[in-house]
C-alpha cells in the first residue's frame, strides 16, 4: 500500500492500494483523513504526480474520511498512471497525494 500525505501547510492521512476483482480495478483508499475543509475534493490519477502530464479524472471523493473505492477506467496503466492527486476544485490546490506501491 502507498501512505497518503498532505502537500504544503494540508495534512492528510491514510494508505491507497490497487484491488482487482473481476474484471474491475478500484483504488481501495484506507482510513484517510485531511484537514482540508472542502466539500469539492476531487481525485486525479497522474503520471508522477505531474497534472500536466494526461492525468485521469477519477471523480469526486465519494466522502472526506475514512474508507472507500475509486474506480479506475478499463485499461488504466497504473504502472504509467502511479500517483493519486487529491485537489480542492474551488481552489485548484493540491491538498494530498500518494504513490501507487
Amino acid at each position: 500500500m502507498g501512505a497518503i500525505s498532505g502537500v504544503d501547510s494540508f495534512t492528510a492521512a491514510g494508505n491507497i492500494g490497487v484491488a482487482v476483482m473481476e474484471g474491475s480495478v478500484t483504488l481501495a483508499v484506507k482510513d484517510f483523513e485531511t484537514g482540508a475543509e472542502s466539500s469539492t475534493l476531487h481525485a486525479f490519477l497522474t503520471i508522477n504526480g505531474k497534472l500536466e502530464k494526461r492525468p485521469i479524472d477519477l471523480g469526486p471523493l465519494p466522502q472526506t474520511s475514512g474508507s472507500f473505492s475509486l474506480e479506475l477506467p478499463v485499461g488504466t496503466d497504473i504502472s504509467l498512471h502511479n500517483t493519486l492527486l487529491i485537489r480542492d476544485l474551488a481552489t485548484e490546490t493540491t491538498v494530498a497525494k500518494a504513490r501507487i506501491a
